[in-house]
């Protein structure tokens, strides 16, 4: 929970925390709309894998999860675009970053070894969420044709548990086709985090739209799982 400086609160006591389900948000990609939606709410926390990411394939996106995120951030399978300004995955093709290179024509090493640091941290730190969440909040933008969907959900049952879990689809396109998959919740919108920067009003607008939506979902800071910033190792799921 953040608190203003110099504030005080006060709280009625209801029941023990154990008590309440908590219901962790993890944002799927495939781009950093997500993020910067629950960060203007107050709902971010620390950053996950997909947070400044852009994953423009939702297989890779399933692959990545079931994997445990190894070999993202390996040297091997990376690619950097010295004209675009942007990292490369040679093996999940549709995975690229934007945000981990700041010089022209940079020495690599360093950079490597900093993603290393932030992607391995953001790794487990999604292990952690699903070891001790009580329920699953999966937010995905972009478009995903049903079989990408349907396999992504088949990943996210076997790493979640018997726990329940939702799948949050926004994109641009007829929810019919995800029609008899109970966990998806699908809404044809758009969420474009290039507008957001650029017009404050656009940013609220949007997040007023999912807070919308996450409070008929029963999603509220009252109930919302927060993962610590270091949290100790996650045990396998």
């Amino acid at each position: 929970m953040k608190v203003p400086p110099r504030s005080t609160l006060v709280f009625d006591y209801v029941c023990a925390l154990h008590e309440r389900p908590r219901i962790a948000i993890l944002p799927l990609g495939d781009r950093c709309a997500a993020r910067m939606l629950l960060y203007k709410m107050e709902f971010d926390g620390p950053a996950f894998p997909f947070d400044l990411t852009r994953t423009t394939l939702l297989a890779d996106v399933a692959d990545m999860i079931a994997q445990g995120f190894s070999d993202m951030w390996n040297p091997a399978f990376l690619h950097y675009n010295p004209d675009e300004h942007r990292i490369y995955h040679r093996k999940w093709t549709g995975l690229s970053f934007a945000h981990e290179v700041e010089d022209t024509d940079p020495d690599m090493a360093p950079v490597w070894e900093r993603m290393r640091k932030r992607y391995s941290a953001r790794a487990q730190r999604f292990a952690y969420v699903l070891a001790h969440a009580d329920e699953l909040l999966f937010v995905r933008t972009g478009r995903g044709d049903r079989g990408s969907v349907e396999d992504l959900l088949t990943k996210l049952r076997w790493q979640c548990g018997e726990k329940p879990l939702r799948l949050l689809l926004f994109s641009e396109q007829d929810g019919s086709e995800f029609a008899g998959l109970p966990e998806v919740i699908h809404h044809n919108l758009y969420f474009n985090p290039d507008w957001m920067y650029a017009d404050l009003g656009y940013w609220q607008h949007c997040t007023d739209v999912l807070q919308e939506i996450l409070t008929s979902l029963g999603v509220s800071s009252r109930n919302l799982f927060w993962c610590p910033p270091t949290p100790p190792t996650a045990p396998a799921v």
